[in-house]
């Protein structure tokens, strides 16, 4: 058996910037609230071509999916993100101008087996959450709320769901499932580079950055010291720094916390640990030598 589903957590939401029949964009994926219940409820309309006194053909197509959502709370600054309301000095304002913004849904729930189940639902508006207040007995009794939603195909590619096993073989998206709204194709071509300083340049000053853009986006968790690095060519020390990713993911930048060496040979190196968003690793580390002035 490849294991029953018996948990539920990591519930996350990212806005939808921009679906339309050339492309789809999501903003960066945000925690919503500690998952207790969730609930996904598609509609299937089908038809039935009745000839010859009888059933000749029939068609079906996805209608809307309800999405029901059982939480520990939802924060005000979260409710003002999903429902397009107004936070104000802390007090979060309802409104009958407000308009809930498109959003996905990532989640995951542990299998008996001990792998995840990784979902994201693509495409959706929530609506006001149903709340109710008790008063307090001489038994405490958890009020927790529940937000429902309706969602539907996305413009792009008409897809409303994406599903990954961990246990199943190809699944390599695990780690960066929450990082961004996955973009699942057939791409299995890993990502390339190039470097600045480029391979072998000389007189390169020692206030320098070390610069890789990438022909992909990548996945921001690949982005760490163990996968990117700086150190002198002689392996002598490496060399210590921080590492930025551009608002696109495309550009990885080391800054050296202080000068490099005059007159030293220094290599950079970003790893085969580096993946785009898509999974690909790179296909070989990228090594790369310079000298300072």
């Amino acid at each position: 058996m490849a294991g029953v589903r018996i948990g539920f957590k990591d519930l996350y939401y990212a806005k939808v910037i921009e679906d339309s029949k050339t492309g789809v964009t999501y903003g960066t994926p945000a925690r919503i609230a500690k998952a207790i219940s969730g609930t996904v409820t598609p509609t299937v309309n089908t038809e039935t071509l009745f000839a010859d006194d009888g059933p000749s053909e029939s068609a079906s197509s996805i209608g809307g999916i309800e999405v029901t959502l059982g939480v520990d709370d939802l924060s005000l600054p979260t409710q003002a993100d999903l429902l397009g309301k107004t936070l104000v000095n802390g007090v979060l304002i309802d409104s009958a101008d407000d308009i809930a913004p498109d959003v996905a849904i990532g989640f995951r729930s542990l299998k008996s087996n001990g792998k995840y189940r990784f979902v994201w639902l693509l495409k959706g508006k929530f609506s006001l959450p149903e709340e109710s207040y008790e008063t307090k007995g001489d038994t405490p009794t958890f009020q927790t709320p529940e937000i429902s939603g309706n969602f539907v195909i996305r413009d792009y590619d008409g897809r409303w769901r994406l599903t990954g096993d961990e246990d199943v073989a190809g699944f390599t998206a695990a780690e960066t499932w929450f990082d961004a709204v996955p973009t699942i194709s057939a791409d299995s071509t890993p990502p390339t580079a190039t470097v600045v300083p480029a391979n072998n340049a000389t007189a390169v000053v020692v206030t320098a950055t070390q610069k890789w853009t990438f022909n992909k986006a990548l996945a921001e968790n690949t982005i760490n010291a163990a996968n990117f690095m700086v150190q002198k060519a002689d392996g002598s020390g490496v060399v210590a720094g921080s590492l930025t990713l551009d608002a696109a993911k495309k550009v990885v930048t080391f800054t050296p916390a202080a000068n490099l060496a005059a007159a030293t040979l220094y290599l950079a190196l970003a790893g085969v640990g580096v993946r785009d968003q898509s999974g690909n690793a790179l296909a070989a580390p990228i090594i790369t030598k310079f000298t300072t002035v």
